[in-house]
């Protein structure tokens, strides 16, 4: 049996344990250790006074008296009575050892008991404690894995997502490469027709000129008819009603024609030639330039045919036009369509050119075309501008120019979003500086038509940059960077982009070309 000294009370008063979730209530525990701890120290105090007393009984018992003195002393009743004395005090001392023995090993066994109850209910408490502890932490594991679960669902859903759009697109981006590759064929192949006509036209030039040449000496080695001859050709010609004669005078009237012929009949032909000739410099100059924009989705030439087209030619000048087209067409009438409109587009060019430069004879006679007689205020002002062909000219240029570096810079622009979304638009944004360069080297060109025919500075081109920077480039770049802040969707950017570019290219920049040459023209013109 365990030793009750070995358990001190004032350890179960004091005891304390650890709180876990879900065990005992702490004070039901602290009364009942309580409890145990005022039941042990009865006992011990009962054991305490018991073996006092047994000690005293023993003490008394040190000394025992000799029998033969006491019944010396008493006498045999005495000692009969002495004797019966001791062996009563001797039994009830037994007896009281046994009672104390009895107790004491009843209160060990009691203190046993309450330590054995008191470490099975710590026992339990703490496995309690562990059971609680372990069920919380497998449910937070639980709760760990499904939401791992939920976050590779979610996951899973969203590469699938991903994956389908990215085929989406990869389909529409090939859709439009191959529409792309086709229509840059389609070009590719117009353009080698275009050059291939302007080519022939330009080496038909001294064909027709060598033409006109041996037609002019044949006709001038023939005999001149004489009056006897050309009267009775107009007679034969008024008698079969021949429309050219009606306003020709009867023979002997005073309308007779002068003997000496007319020079415009004479010399149509090989002035509508040397114009040619004139013109074919700066038309090598804009072919290439027609060339490299043959991807843009519109003329660029428009306003330079619109503005060359606002003067009428004059009679003299109409009829050499007329008499000289058809030997200049006639080398090219096995050509196809393509060509004859080139052809056409050149000869407009020339009638502009030469409309461009108003002879004094017919600035002051009236205009007899409705749309003169309409809008005369801006007939006057036409009129009145010395520099109209070389601001045509320059703004024609200009235009080309810009558009060409637009078309490249929307390109680059759209590769880089469909690699890196919004990213790519910094390319445009980040640098005003280095976004105008390739514009302000591209209208250069066209700078320099106009300083070199009216003179200028370096500050008369600067002034024509900050005029593309503020009509065209300006708007777009702060465009783009509200684009890239509202959205990254590369799908939504491309087509922001294409139609801001789409805008620029039919809108601003002809009107940036325009501002850029007024600015250049004004201050050179001065």
């Amino acid at each position: 049996m365990t030793d009750g000294a070995s358990l001190d009370p004032s350890e179960l008063d004091q005891a304390s344990f650890e709180l876990v979730r879900r065990g005992f209530d702490p004070l039901p525990v602290q009364r009942t250790l309580q409890h145990a701890a005022a039941v042990i120290r009865e006992l011990r105090r009962e054991r305490d006074v018991l073996a006092a007393r047994v000690v005293d009984v023993e003490v008394a018992l040190a000394e025992p008296l000799e029998a033969h003195r006491v019944a010396e002393a008493l006498g045999a009743e005495a000692t009969q009575v002495l004797e019966a004395a001791h062996a009563a005090a001797a039994e009830r001392a037994e007896r009281a050892e046994r009672e104390a023995e009895a107790i004491r090993a009843e209160a060990l066994a009691a203190a046993d008991t309450t330590r054995a109850e008191a470490i099975a209910e710590r026992e339990e408490t703490l496995a309690s404690a562990e059971r609680d502890a372990e069920e919380v932490a497998e449910e937070g594991r639980q709760r760990g894995r499904d939401m791992v679960n939920e976050a590779q669902a979610v996951r899973e859903r969203m590469l699938s997502d991903l994956a389908r759009k990215r085929q989406t697109g990869r389909a529409q981006v090939e859709q439009l490469r191959a529409g792309r590759d086709r229509l840059l064929e389609s070009l590719t192949i117009a353009q080698q027709s275009l050059d291939a006509a302007m080519k022939d036209l330009v080496d038909a030039v001294p064909e027709a000129r060598a033409s006109a040449e041996r037609a002019g000496l044949r006709i001038a080695n023939e005999l001149t008819p004489t009056v006897e001859t050309m009267e009775a050709e107009i007679e034969a010609a008024r008698l079969v009603g021949h429309p050219l004669v009606d306003g020709v005078a009867a023979p002997g009237s005073a309308g007779d024609l002068d003997d000496e012929p007319d020079p415009v009949f004479v010399t149509a032909e090989m002035e509508a030639l040397t114009h040619i000739d004139e013109a074919l410099e700066p038309s090598k100059e804009a072919e290439p330039a027609a060339g490299e924009d043959a991807d843009v989705d519109e003329r660029v030439d428009d306003e330079h045919d619109a503005s060359s087209g606002t003067d009428d030619p004059s009679p003299v000048e109409a009829t050499e036009s007329e008499s000289s087209e058809p030997e200049a067409d006639a080398p090219e009438a096995g050509e196809p369509e393509t060509t004859v409109d080139a052809v056409d587009d050149l000869f407009a060019r020339l009638r502009g050119d030469r409309n461009g430069e108003p002879e004094p004879e017919f600035e002051e006679e009236p205009q007899p075309d409705a749309e003169s007689e309409s809008e005369p205020e801006q007939e006057a002002v036409v009129s009145a501008d010395p520099n109209q062909a070389l601001r045509a000219r320059a703004e024609s240029v200009a235009t080309r120019a810009l558009k060409r570096i637009l078309v490249e810079e929307q390109s680059s622009l759209l590769d880089g979003i469909r690699r890196s979304g919004s990213d790519a638009i910094a390319v445009v944004v980040a640098d005003a500086d280095a976004h105008a360069a390739p514009y302000e080297l591209a209208i250069d060109a066209a700078f320099d038509d106009i300083i070199e025919a009216l003179g200028g500075d370096a500050s008369t081109r600067q002034e024509g940059y900050e005029q593309v920077r503020s009509v065209a480039l300006d708007p777009v770049r702060s465009r783009l960077l509200e684009v890239a802040e509202r959205t990254d969707d590369a799908d939504e950017l491309s087509d922001t982009v294409r139609g801001l570019y789409r805008e620029s290219r039919s809108r601003r920049l002809p009107m940036a070309a325009a501002a850029a040459v007024s600015a250049v023209i004004g201050p050179a013109g001065e």
